[in-house]
């Protein structure tokens, strides 16, 4: 809990806070009278206000009725940018109002203080990369839950678990910072001690981890994805944003395959972090070759880090996902966690969605997952070509709409180096048609490689057409959606059987 003075000292710390407004006067200051005036809730919902909330404005295009309708319910203050204080003005609202420099900072700053700062109760460890964040996150919670049992919390892209055994469905890679802390507060009162999240680079771009320091950040891997008008304007702008996760670990463990590994490693050490490598390079602190059937040996290549030399499995398929594990290895390591221990945990783990294997009865053979960008298909692929090196890739795909329109082109490459046939459908719409998204994908599929193309909007006709072509011992990949059973759209998310759910009728 915060009072209104609290939430000033906090702002005036971090050089965030301007100046408040009461009764249509300017103050730096607030009067005697009011300094220990409760803020009972913070919310940026005006649906959700209560007596005494302080009212967070945001967004870029912010609807101020949700403002003067967050007063009307009895808010005791708003806090906003200057955009917002003529409104206040010209409506004839009678509130108290914080004014900012930076609206998403102040409301990650304040959420920490008003949840009592849960993450300094918690062994925080945080996951960066274009991908395996999700999958490294199961690893990572697999292996401490089977040295601590359920005192382990995670926040994922497919779900979240704040009190150790309940799951539930996630809709950000990484909340908002007010959403953020309030569960980090859950899971402390559930008595969690570790927490293992995802880390998306909008979470530094937009503010949502501001103030937030890991024990242990991991940087997986990096590729152009993300690059739109709404997210990052071009490659360097995502690099810096998922670089931030390193001024803000105590220790950062980074793949040594990151092309700017160099550039990284000198921004950790100009800021003291302590850095450990891994990969399968032979200069690594932590070495790892693949072998087959899920098995991979570990080399550690530098004294003084605890030793994990052995032989290990995974039971998620994908050669890559030896990297991600590994990755969840070494902080375990760090935590002492034993090798035998290690063991368990990486073949107790199963991700919901990710690279999910079935078989249907007469050889076809069915795999799921939520790979949507150039290089996470290209890994899958790989891997399925294999495993199967004789037969024929059938590829179910389409690309979010209103961002990431770079990620088309890297699709359609991913298409022409491995696939036979290409099925463009429909992925999360938002605002854009979805029928322009799939003929820009269609539109770069150009190459030596001659892919047969089918363009079928309905996502589940789509589904079903590449099970009706698919031959015994054929490959079937279906891509993106995973286990969801929803398309977003313009007007919120629509119902969808669901890949996964498809697969497994399609395969019986």
């Amino acid at each position: 809990m915060l009072s209104l003075q609290g939430a000033i000292d906090l702002l005036k710390a971090h050089q965030l806070f301007e100046e408040v407004i009461i009764n249509q006067q300017r103050h730096y200051d607030l009067s005697d009278s009011l300094k220990d005036q409760p803020i009972n809730q913070l919310t940026y919902d005006s649906r959700q206000v209560e007596a005494q909330a302080l009212f967070i404005c945001k967004g870029l295009h912010f609807n101020t009725q949700y403002l003067i309708d967050a007063i009307h319910k009895g808010a005791v203050a708003i806090l906003s940018g200057q955009e917002q204080v003529e409104i206040v003005k010209a409506q004839q609202l009678r509130a108290l109002q914080i004014v900012v420099n930076d609206v998403q900072k102040a409301m990650a700053v304040l959420a920490r203080g008003f949840y009592g700062n849960p993450d300094e109760q918690l062994t925080m460890i945080g996951y960066t990369g274009t991908k395996g964040k999700t999958t490294s996150v199961y690893f990572a919670r697999h292996i401490l839950q089977a040295q601590y049992g359920s005192n382990v919390a995670q926040l994922s892209s497919i779900d979240n678990c704040l009190n150790g055994t309940d799951f539930v469905e996630s809709h950000l890679t990484t909340p908002e910072s007010l959403d953020l802390f309030r569960m980090l507060r859950e899971a402390v009162d559930h008595g969690m001690k570790y927490l293992v999240m995802e880390v998306s680079s909008q979470a530094y771009k937009k503010s949502r981890v501001y103030g937030l320091q890991f024990d242990y950040g991991v940087f997986l891997n990096i590729s152009p994805d993300h690059i739109s008008p709404v997210e990052h304007p071009n490659f360097d702008d995502y690099l810096y944003c998922k670089s931030q996760i390193i001024e803000h670990s105590k220790q950062i463990i980074i793949s040594r395959e990151i092309a700017a590994y160099d550039l990284l490693i000198e921004k950790a050490r100009e800021r003291n972090v302590p850095v450990i490598s891994f990969g399968v390079r032979p200069g690594c602190d932590y070495q790892y070759q693949a072998e087959e059937h899920g098995y991979f040996k570990v080399k550690t290549n530098r004294d003084r880090l605890p030793r994990l030399d052995d032989q290990y499995r995974v039971m998620v398929p994908g050669n890559f996902n030896y990297a991600n594990a590994l990755s969840a290895m070494i902080v375990a390591a760090q935590l002492k966690i034993k090798p035998a221990t290690i063991k368990q945990g990486l073949l107790e783990t199963v991700v919901p969605g990710r690279m999910e294997m079935m078989t249907s009865p007469n050889g076809i053979i069915a795999c799921v997952d939520y790979a949507h960008n150039y290089l996470s298909l290209t890994a899958s692929f790989a891997f399925l070509k294999h495993e199967y090196p004789q037969s024929r890739l059938i590829v179910v795909v389409g690309s979010v709409g209103d961002k990431a329109e770079s990620r088309r082109s890297g699709i359609a490459k991913a298409l022409m180096e491995y696939a036979d046939i290409a099925i463009l459908t429909s992925d999360d719409t938002y605002g854009e048609d979805q029928q322009k998204v799939i003929q820009e994908i269609h539109s770069y599929l150009s190459g030596p490689k001659p892919v047969e193309v089918l363009e079928i909007l309905d996502r589940e006709a789509a589904v079903r057409q590449a099970f009706a072509l698919a031959q015994p011992q054929d490959v079937v990949f279906l891509a993106a959606k995973g286990r969801e059973q929803y398309l977003r759209v313009a007007s919120g998310n629509q119902p969808y059987f669901g890949d996964y759910q498809l697969a497994q009728e399609l395969t019986k």
